[in-house]
């Protein structure tokens, strides 16, 4: 490949990181979605994944630059989680995925999401 390849590699090697780890795209996603939300308000939006899950992966987010953490004095005192600006920078690539993701589904995963919002398969 090149210089150019070579150069790209670790890039790639280090979103697919961040990426490939169970839960981050879709913490990041919702938090794309949702502005600044409160921990309980994430749990809600992603229900399948564990109270000590969701917070390891804030956590690792967080020291990844990716998400910042802020708390609000009380009482009670508010936690609240918001995308850094690199963080943001993710709202494209979740759009390149949705898209090449709707190009490339089987046919069984296409009818499960038309059912999911409503329509006729």
């Amino acid at each position: 490949m090149g210089d150019h390849g070579d150069r790209l590699c670790p890039y790639f090697k280090a979103a697919m990181d961040v990426l490939g780890r169970r839960w981050n795209g879709l913490i990041i996603a919702s938090l794309g979605e949702g502005g600044s939300l409160r921990f309980t308000e994430l749990r809600e939006r992603l229900p399948a994944v564990g109270d000590r899950m969701l917070a390891a992966r804030l956590r690792e987010l967080e020291a990844q630059g990716l998400v910042v953490r802020s708390v609000a004095a009380g009482p009670p005192v508010r936690v609240g989680y918001a995308l850094t600006a690199a963080g943001k920078e993710f709202g494209a690539v979740a759009r390149a995925i949705s898209r090449w993701g709707q190009r490339f589904a089987k046919p069984p995963l296409a009818k499960a999401m038309a059912r999911r919002a409503g329509a006729a398969p």
